[in-house]
């Protein structure tokens, strides 16, 4: 694969060689939401008010109330 990157204009060697970064970026966003999902369920099921849980994790209201089925 790196021969036939040689063979590339330099502009697209450059987007090509970016893709595996935005990709593992996706991921460790698409990552780090899932963990704030997770940390409101749980903090919604000891009762916590859901203001404060948007505090917490930077959540909106709306998504806390959408985990929560409200």
């Amino acid at each position: 694969m790196m021969e036939q990157m040689e063979n590339l204009p330099e502009e697209e060697k450059e987007v090509v060689l970016q893709l595996p970064n935005s990709y593992f970026e996706r991921g460790l966003e698409k990552g780090k939401q899932e963990g704030k999902q997770e940390i409101a369920l749980e903090l919604l099921a000891i009762g916590m008010p859901i203001n404060q849980i948007a505090e917490i994790t930077k959540l909106s209201k709306e998504e806390i109330k959408k985990l929560a089925g409200k």
